[in-house]
């Protein structure tokens, strides 16, 4: 009986394996997006030792890349409806060339170092919305939030490279090596189909058949998931898009949720923690490499996203929030007590050598586990049809407005009140997100597009 089991896993893998190696290339954008992020890291203190930029122009070339992300929002609605998901995707590359381009000759020339940033911000950025809900669209709903996964898992991949390139202490080295990203995304991603609900909405039922069998099988009965496809579109259509139809309370209630978890993810100190990661390690004191912790660092958040990846459809994004949010907190509480020692009681925090680097481990762990892929998994499924471009563009417009506010503030909120009191106020965030969770937001794990809208009740919104 084990052996017909693990026959029929084997199987049952083989079948899926066209949806794993599509979500795969999709996410190579967020590999692309984890490179520009994880430059910063390394990048910032060559500036300064090579190059001689100031605080202020370091805090700016930073902080630019989520500015540029927040401000390719407006472009994905129109993009992801008109040309489709996959090509959306695909029109990104030349754009994130170019402003690896302007990063690498720009390297003395602040406004180019600039433009570049923002420009592969922006198109980093759009990847986050766009490719999970190609993940989503192509999935089936037992593997849905494991595919959701693979953005945030391809995404920590790209940072760790990032990292890793960071060794070359040379920003045109890294900046090259980081440019390759995009190219790879396209070389896998021109070999996988459309999504399936994309051609159903352009009324192309037989490509849309076509691309479902190649994400099925041929021998898989995929008649009545198109037929759910088309009962969506069908419903969708009846609905006009107008701005009162987001003031819906059920749609205010959804719009709600995937805003607070974005709040959640990003006032919980990640950005601020991975773009001066380096910095925040100089600052520790520690006898230890900087780089080297980084390195580790990086290796952790991949562990964890791989973790995630294999718990969260058999768990749920519910409970991996909450665990998620409830460790972080007690990370940044230690990460704040330790730079509190450092002020006050220099020997203690000597003998508590090891606490910054384990503490920011376990919070990238955590963070990996839950806080990080879970809002943008959980945004490809929970918005309808007819609002889900302009919804989520929203949603992770607001996200990437965070980040820029809290990379662009922190190195001067540090000099300001200290390290310590911005750990403690991330740590202090991070407890009222498991509040938040607990009593908000829905658990979606093995349930289909349409069950979810019946949960926050907006499958027949427009009949209310």
């Amino acid at each position: 009986m084990a052996d017909r089991g693990k026959e029929d896993y084997k199987n049952l893998f083989r079948r899926r394996l066209p949806q794993y190696i599509a979500a795969c290339a999709a996410c190579m954008g967020g590999f692309s997006l984890g490179c520009g992020i994880g430059w910063s890291a390394p990048c910032v203190e060559v500036l300064k030792e090579k190059h001689e930029y100031d605080t202020f122009s370091t805090n700016v070339i930073a902080s630019v890349f989520p500015l540029g992300a927040a401000l390719g929002m407006p472009v994905v609605p129109f993009l992801v409806d008109k040309i489709g998901r996959k090509w959306t995707m695909m029109s990104l590359v030349p754009a994130f060339l170019l402003g690896w381009m302007f990063i690498t000759i720009g390297v003395t020339t602040f406004v180019l170092l600039v433009m570049g940033r923002l420009i592969t911000g922006a198109c980093g950025g759009m990847f986050c919305v766009v490719a999970p809900m190609y993940s989503a669209e192509i999935s089936e709903k037992e593997i849905r939030g494991t595919l959701g996964v693979f953005f945030q898992l391809l995404l920590v991949i790209g940072i760790l490279y990032a990292y890793c390139c960071g060794y070359a202490r040379n920003i045109v080295v890294i900046s090259i090596l980081c440019g390759i990203a995009p190219l790879l995304f396209a070389s896998i991603m021109t070999f996988m189909p459309e999504s399936p609900l994309f051609y159903m909405a352009k009324d192309n039922e037989e490509a849309a058949k076509k691309s479902m069998r190649f994400f099925r099988g041929l021998e898989y009965d995929i008649d009545p998931e198109i037929s759910a496809f088309k009962d969506q579109i069908d419903k969708s259509r009846r609905e006009k898009v107008t701005f009162s139809a987001f003031l819906k309370k059920p749609v205010l209630k959804t719009m709600g949720v995937a805003y607070g978890l974005m709040f959640a993810q990003q006032f919980s100190g990640i950005n601020a923690i991975i773009f001066y990661c380096e910095t925040i390690f100089r600052q520790t004191g520690v006898d230890m490499d900087p780089l080297l912790q980084m390195l580790i660092f990086a290796v952790v958040q991949v562990i964890a996203c791989a973790i995630s990846a294999s718990l969260i459809d058999q768990l749920g994004r519910k409970i991996l929030m909450m665990i998620s949010c409830g460790v972080m907190c007690l990370c940044l509480m230690a990460l704040g007590i330790f730079f509190v020692l450092r002020t006050n009681n220099p020997d203690q925090a000597d003998r508590l050598f090891w606490l910054p680097l384990v503490s920011a481990c376990l919070y990238i762990l955590a963070f990996c586990l839950g806080a990080g892929p879970i809002p943008w998994a959980y945004m490809g499924e929970i918005f309808p049809a007819k609002l889900k471009g302009t919804a989520s563009s929203s949603a992770a417009c607001l996200n990437w407005m965070l980040a820029f506010i809290v990379t662009v503030s922190f190195s001067s909120v540090v000099d300001a009140v200290g390290n310590a009191a911005v750990f403690f106020f991330f740590a202090m965030i991070c407890l009222l997100s498991v509040v938040f969770v607990t009593f908000c937001m829905v658990e979606t794990k093995g349930k289909t597009f349409a069950d979810i809208q019946r949960e926050f009740g907006t499958y027949d919104v427009n009949e209310r």
